[in-house]
């Protein structure tokens, strides 16, 4: 979400940039920002950009010690409010340069606001419990089983056959994998979903999802149900709550050098 363009600035002190949150009224976590300064609230309406003093000519690296304070904020401030963060390393103008974006871009940040209140992230995660997942597709795949009985049978495979038989393979656990991860999606509470990249091999399923925080149970459930049905050739994980940050993009606003 960009909400500002670059600008020329001087050596003035600026607003470093953390997060815009849902709030009325004015917030002041003190000392937690990035080189000991106070952060603190510019307000307009019900929204406000959580900001902290800092030199204008300064670039920030992006180094530990500096993205430390960053997420301090960012935790402190979920705690609190519906929060959606900023891009990392942005420093206005001024107080002024803040308000007068908060303002002009209200509505967009307001509505990006009121889709996430009361929500929480979510993951779900899935794997088959086989030690060999060859061996367990083989044996559920008569076509994958004549395939893989053939290639056992020659004297020689070549190149070309062994990338064969990997590829049908590998056709078969996604075929599996959506079906399955359809199957709990599809039962879950109301709720926006977003897949992650399989990270093993015996990984069905790795989702998040945005859910509200009144419908964790439920979801908790519906998982619980799935995975009794399927039985214990599966095993499924929820992991979470946690702030919905998957399901945002990072708030760009002015920028001043």
């Amino acid at each position: 979400m960009i909400i500002g363009e670059k600008k020329n600035g001087s050596e003035l002190p600026g607003k470093l940039f953390y997060a815009v949150i849902l709030t009325d009224r004015p917030v002041d976590f003190g000392l937690i920002g990035l080189d000991n300064q106070r952060v603190f609230s510019v307000n307009y309406k019900d929204i406000g950009a959580l900001v902290s003093d800092y030199p204008r000519v300064n670039a920030i690296k992006l180094l530990r010690k500096n993205i430390a304070p960053y997420h301090t904020v960012i935790r402190e401030a979920v705690k609190h409010f519906t929060t959606i963060p900023a891009k990392f390393a942005q420093i206005a103008r001024d107080a002024g340069e803040v308000s007068i974006a908060l303002q002009r871009y209200y509505g967009k940040i307001r509505q990006e606001l009121s889709r996430l209140e009361e929500k929480v992230e979510m993951g779900i995660k899935g794997w088959w419990t086989a030690q060999n997942i060859l061996e367990y597709f083989v044996e559920k795949d008569p076509e994958l089983k004549n395939r893989r009985n053939l290639l056992k049978s020659k004297s020689r495979i070549n190149r070309m056959e062994q990338i064969d038989f990997g590829t049908f393979f590998q056709d078969r656990m996604d075929k599996a994998r959506k079906e399955i991860t359809d199957t709990i999606l599809n039962s879950l509470p109301p709720s926006e979903k977003k897949l992650e990249n399989i990270s093993e091999d015996s990984m069905t399923t790795n989702a998040l999802v945005l859910i509200q925080k009144n419908l964790q149970s439920e979801l908790l459930e519906k998982v619980k149900e799935i995975n009794n049905s399927l039985g214990s050739e599966y095993r499924f994980s929820v992991d979470g709550p946690w702030p919905p940050f998957s399901f945002v993009d990072r708030v760009e606003i002015i920028l001043s050098r």
